[in-house]
């Protein structure tokens, strides 16, 4: 009988701690829900606008001169819409989110005295997008990655971007289709990757590429335009922590292309050998093969290519495809491939960002040669910048209409 005591008090001492769950709750009405956040470099003056929520500021204007801007988008309860046919369209005039403004030295100091703003805790748990002006990352992103890196609520699928212009403006920007701006600005970036026209560089992979010894990160490179609409114009390339470059949007085909990442999205056009007719050649699957050797005591990349492709449009019906202009076609096609990859890869040897990650196949093939030439990442700068290469691309073209000869 005592046993039997003993083993349900013994019970009920270890199931007594689980039923404090809800100890801590935050309800969801008491959070400032954050979707985005936009990183400027704050302006002279801007000190002004501080809440003072951590340090005196004006007392050393040349430390004022590293001062940053953050602005945010809060989802306003009740506001945000909800299921089929509410996205567009705000017959009540009342704006789905609100915008606010804080300057501090880092991250966590500018969000502190944001926080001094609100009556509600800032929440990251649904964070969206995080846009960075191009002027602070050409200065360095160390402490953005260091803040979100250990911030617990922010996941890793957040997309982070970098921005022509500033970061604000993207923030602020009121796109026709969407009601809420951050969504707008999300589906663009996920139909891209959808679409096979941006590859799934989110701010998990970003850390990775940019923590491992023989890569690189990048992330998507937006530019607002008049209409509020925002347009992919290319991939921004870190060194370290630090922007130092930018790709055409074609060219992220042809990064898409060497890493074979599908589906294929892009389109070239190219004029038909023997005729002045245009023809538009879409990329629909990629498959490529990276093999790296030691020539001459230096690290040798050898990239062989295949992209399958469609011909989706021609600016002269009456001009027939016939198998020897379609071969030359194919040959012109792949002919401008090889230079369009190469000009790519060069550019970024003569920035030092190895954005293919060429040194990580150096490190996983040649463990040896790493360990004694190489051995860290600020040496492969160096080494990427001398490394020689040789571009194959094999295209093929599946499908052209019904109009042959």
């Amino acid at each position: 009988m005592w046993q039997n005591l003993i083993k349900q008090i013994l019970v009920f001492v270890l199931v007594a701690p689980l039923l404090t769950g809800c100890w801590d709750r935050l309800e969801i009405e008491d959070r400032a829900v954050v979707l985005a956040i936009g990183i400027d470099k704050a302006k002279p003056g801007d000190e002004k606008e501080s809440s003072n929520a951590t340090h005196i500021l004006n007392l050393d204007p040349e430390a004022n001169k590293g001062l940053i801007r953050i602005t945010v988008q809060i989802a306003v309860p009740g506001r945000i819409p909800l299921g089929a046919g509410s996205g567009t369209g705000n017959p009540s005039g009342e704006k789905p989110v609100w915008v606010l403004t804080s300057v501090g030295y880092t991250i966590d100091d500018a969000l502190l005295n944001l926080q001094q703003q609100l009556a509600d805790k800032l929440f990251f748990g649904h964070l969206r997008v995080i846009v960075i002006s191009e002027v602070v990352a050409k200065k360095g992103i160390e402490n953005e990655d260091d803040f979100f890196r250990r911030q617990p609520q922010v996941r890793r699928t957040v997309w982070m971007v970098v921005s022509k212009g500033n970061a604000a403006d993207i923030i602020k920007a009121n796109p026709q289709l969407e009601r809420v701006p951050t969504l707008y600005l999300l589906a663009t970036l996920e139909h891209s990757r959808e679409r096979g026209t941006l590859p799934n560089i989110f701010m998990g992979v970003f850390l990775s590429a940019n923590s491992a010894k023989g890569q690189e990160g990048m992330l998507p490179y937006m530019e607002l335009k008049k209409e509020s609409n925002i347009e992919l114009a290319g991939m921004a390339y870190f060194k370290n922590d630090k922007m130092v470059g930018v790709t055409t949007p074609l060219q992220i085909g042809h990064y898409m292309a060497i890493k074979q990442i599908n589906p294929g999205g892009y389109s070239v056009i190219q004029e038909m050998p023997g005729s002045k007719t245009l023809v538009i050649f879409k990329s629909t699957h990629r498959k490529s093969r990276i093999t790296t050797t030691i020539k001459n005591g230096k690290v040798h990349t050898i990239i062989k290519c295949q992209i399958e492709g469609d011909l989706t449009e021609k600016s002269n019906e009456k001009v027939l495809i016939t198998k020897d202009n379609l071969k030359k076609l194919e040959e012109k096609i792949q002919e401008d491939a090889n230079v369009g990859f190469g000009k790519l890869i060069q550019q970024t040897q003569k920035d030092g960002s190895d954005i293919f990650g060429f040194g990580e196949y150096v490190r996983a093939t040649q463990p040896a040669y790493w360990n004694k030439e190489i051995k860290t990442e600020e040496s492969w700068h160096d080494q990427y910048k001398e490394m020689s290469f040789d571009v194959t691309v094999h295209v093929k073209i599946r499908r052209i209409g019904t109009k042959t000869n």
